[in-house]
């Protein structure tokens, strides 16, 4: 019993280390494969449950790869109604032409069919096993720091929890074996024409063989390389206080030239992670440092980080610009959506304020036209300044130039009333008590 117990213990003992702030009754949802991890890691978390009082769910995503497919979602379905757990499921649609590989596409889908059922803490089953599998995989692609620190138990940023990384697969199988624990074995687990199974299988069998402890060693070196990492970034936040908005819009290119090379790297790719922009090869990164060194005031830049993504200067300053389509907004029409989607995967959200923002009593309409800039357009946002055109506003208000067609129009009937991110028309505007609408359009 000394198994069972030393397991059930660094659970509850994970718990109060990394889910501390979690309130009676929250939710907890498990990603079930039905495979061991996942199923003992179900059995566990019932049992965690009556301790900490938390609301445990699970959810299996069907991937449709395997023939038995079908069969493990039965499994897992009926696994959770015997132990009176909320059950939910998720089909997701492979791409099996997708650049990310079989198993990058299945690990990206699965991820993002979980998201749409997260309402708190989800947890994955991930153990020191599948760490050590992670560093290994990571040190043969030439990873940097973020990603030999391979799995955090607790990501803070995702709020996923995996409490089962000090623990090694072959002690979940003795607790599953004692507990009477039935599992899905896939068989496709030894097809080694995955990467991850063919270190499974081959090379780290072979490595404990001459050195027993190697994964316990290899998942310890994973912690010190995070705490190196999350070192980083501290220094990266610190850093970003004097360069960056507080919103991270851009950098400071005179910010970025002040700082020794190493921490400007560190900042440039702390500052692309934030904005989820996956993380550009060393080349590139070496590249854009060095064009941010030699470049002349009012030169352009332009760097291509990725197929969606490039990073252009404006005046002084350093932005992530993602792709739009380039896309017409043709006379859409607003009557009251707290948001509203474009056709070039914008949105522009309206949020009722008091005493500023847009005034719907002084237009005295209730529905608004959104358009796209054609040109020629004139505005006057301030009383006591003339009427401008928008080239002109744009341009003193610093609105990069690949951004100033992209921008939606607010019309009431023929008369520009509103430009996110430029100001309300200044006879349109609400005064002190009086309800408006303050609209701001997402990128």
């Amino acid at each position: 019993m000394k198994n069972e117990a030393t397991i059930q213990e660094k659970i509850s003992q994970s718990f109060l280390d990394n889910i501390h702030a979690l309130e009676e009754h929250s939710e907890v949802l498990l990603a079930l494969s039905g495979g061991l991890d996942s199923s003992v890691l179900l059995h566990l978390l019932k049992q965690t449950q009556g301790k900490f009082n938390f609301n445990l769910k699970a959810i299996h995503i069907h991937h449709g790869l395997n023939p038995l497919a079908d069969n493990w979602l039965n499994f897992c379905n009926k696994k959770c109604k015997s132990l009176d757990i909320n059950f939910y499921s998720e089909k997701v649609k492979m791409n099996l032409d997708s650049p990310l590989g079989i198993e990058g596409e299945a690990r990206k889908l699965r991820y993002e069919a979980i998201k749409k059922r997260q309402k708190g803490i989800v947890v994955l089953g991930h153990h020191q096993n599948d760490q050590a599998e992670t560093l290994l995989l990571q040190l043969l692609r030439g990873s940097g720091l973020k990603g030999l620190a391979a799995m955090p138990e607790f990501d803070s940023k995702r709020n996923f929890w995996r409490p089962l990384l000090n623990i090694k697969r072959d002690d979940l199988a003795v607790y599953a074996k004692k507990n009477n624990i039935q599992y899905i074995e896939d068989a496709s687990n030894q097809d080694m024409q995955f990467d991850r199974n063919f270190l499974r299988q081959k090379v780290l069998p072979l490595i404990e063989s001459r050195y027993p402890a190697s994964i316990e060693t290899i998942s310890r070196s994973a912690r010190n390389i995070a705490e190196g990492h999350n070192l980083n970034n501290l220094i990266a936040i610190d850093d970003s206080k004097r360069i960056m908005p507080a919103d991270g819009t851009y950098l400071s290119m005179y910010g970025l030239k002040k700082l020794p090379k190493l921490r400007a790297i560190n900042l440039i790719r702390w500052w692309l992670s934030e904005n989820n922009i996956l993380m550009p090869n060393k080349k590139n990164i070496e590249e854009l440092y060095r064009q941010i060194q030699h470049i002349k005031k009012d030169a352009s830049l332009k760097l291509k980080i990725s197929n969606d993504e490039s990073v252009r200067v404006y005046g002084d300053k350093l932005f992530i610009v993602k792709l739009m389509i380039n896309t017409n907004v043709c006379n859409l029409e607003w009557s009251g959506q707290e948001e509203l989607s474009l056709p070039n995967k914008t949105r522009l959200q309206f949020i009722k304020t008091k005493g500023e923002g847009l005034s719907l009593s002084k237009l005295g309409l209730k529905t608004l036209k959104i358009q796209s800039r054609i040109g020629g357009e004139k505005f006057k946002p301030f009383s006591d300044q003339p009427t401008r055109s928008l080239k002109y506003l744009f341009q003193n208000a610093n609105i990069p130039p690949w951004e100033r067609n992209q921008i939606p129009l607010i019309f009431a009937k023929k008369q520009l009333v509103a430009v996110p991110n430029l100001g309300i028309h200044y006879e349109f505007q609400a005064k002190e008590g009086e309800m408006g609408y303050q609209i701001n359009w997402l990128r």
